[in-house]
C-alpha cells in the first residue's frame, strides 16, 4: 500500500519545510515521492536523537550516503559552525539538491561531496541502479547512472586540509557497508571514530564485525534505541560501534613453547 501511495505523489524536487520533529522548521530539497518522511519530520527519528545525546560541538563527522540531507542537517546542528560535517552523496542529482539544502539552511562547515566509497584503490566510473534519489547496490532495476567511487583513505587527506582526526561516521549506503569501511582503515585504525552504521540486505555481518575488531573495534554493536549490545543486526536499523581493546601484534621477542 505505501509504494501505491508513493507512485501517486508529485515527483519534483524542490524545496519544503520540514513539518515536525527535532528538524522543525529546516529547509530540505526533495520531492513528495522521494522522500516524504523527510518532509513531514518522521523519518530517522531514533538515529537523529542519538546525535542530539551524542555529538559534540566542534566535532568532524562523516555522513557516508547522504542522500537528500536530513541528517547531514542534523549532524551540522549538533558540530556547530566550529566543526564539520562531510556529506557523500554518489548520486550527482541528489548531491546537487543536497549542496542547495545546506546554502538554504546557510550550514557553511557542511561540505558536500558527491562521490560514493569503495575499498579499491584508484577512481572508479561504476553505473548503479537508481531508487529514489539513491544508489541501491543490490537492486536489479533498469534505471540507472554512473556514479564515481573512491576509498576514502586516498582522498581524506586532501579533504580534511591538514585537520585530519575524525570523530564520528555515519554510515547508510544500501548494501556497500563492508566495502566503505575497508576502504577507511587507516583512518579507522588511527582515530577509532565513533561509527553509526545501518545494515542492509546481503551484508556478511560477521566479516564486517571481524573487520572492524581487527581495527580496535569493540564486537559489540548497541542499536540507536539503546538496550544491550546485539548479537544480531537487523536490516535497515542503525547500530553503534566503539573503540574497544586494540589487537595486540605479535612481539618478535615472543617465545613459542
Amino acid at each position: 500500500m505505501k509504494e501505491v501511495i508513493r507512485t501517486l505523489l508529485p515527483r519534483r524536487a524542490r524545496p519544503h519545510r520540514i513539518w515536525r520533529g527535532p528538524l522543525r522548521g529546516r529547509i530540505i530539497v526533495t520531492s513528495w515521492h522521494d522522500y516524504p518522511g523527510a518532509i513531514l519530520g518522521r523519518t530517522e527519528l531514533g538515529l537523529v536523537n542519538w546525535f542530539q545525546g551524542n555529538v559534540n560541538v566542534g566535532e568532524t563527522w562523516l555522513d557516508i550516503g547522504a542522500h537528500y540531507g536530513y541528517t547531514a542537517i542534523a549532524l551540522a546542528e549538533r558540530v556547530g559552525p566550529t566543526g564539520r560535517v562531510f556529506a557523500f552523496e554518489p548520486a550527482l542529482d541528489t548531491a546537487g539538491r543536497l549542496s542547495l539544502t545546506k546554502s538554504m539552511n546557510r550550514l557553511d562547515w557542511l561540505a558536500v561531496i558527491p562521490l560514493g566509497l569503495a575499498s579499491s584503490a584508484g577512481i572508479q566510473l561504476i553505473k548503479v541502479p537508481m531508487v529514489r534519489g539513491m544508489a541501491e547496490y543490490g537492486d536489479s532495476r533498469e534505471v540507472s547512472q554512473q556514479v564515481c567511487f573512491v576509498r576514502f583513505d586516498e582522498i581524506w587527506p586532501s579533504l580534511s586540509n591538514d585537520a585530519p582526526k575524525i570523530h564520528g561516521v555515519k554510515i547508510d549506503v544500501q548494501g556497500a557497508e563492508y566495502d566503505v569501511v575497508m576502504g577507511m582503515r587507516r583512518y579507522l585504525e588511527e582515530y577509532l571514530p565513533t561509527l553509526v552504521v545501518e545494515f542492509h540486505a546481503g551484508v556478511d555481518r560477521t566479516h564486517f564485525i571481524s573487520f572492524l575488531q581487527s581495527v580496535g573495534y569493540a564486537p559489540d554493536g548497541h542499536g540507536v534505541d539503546g538496550g544491550a549490545p546485539s548479537p544480531r543486526y537487523v536490516d535497515d536499523h542503525s547500530y553503534v560501534f566503539q573503540a574497544g581493546v586494540r589487537p595486540i601484534a605479535d612481539s618478535p621477542n615472543t617465545i613459542a613453547i
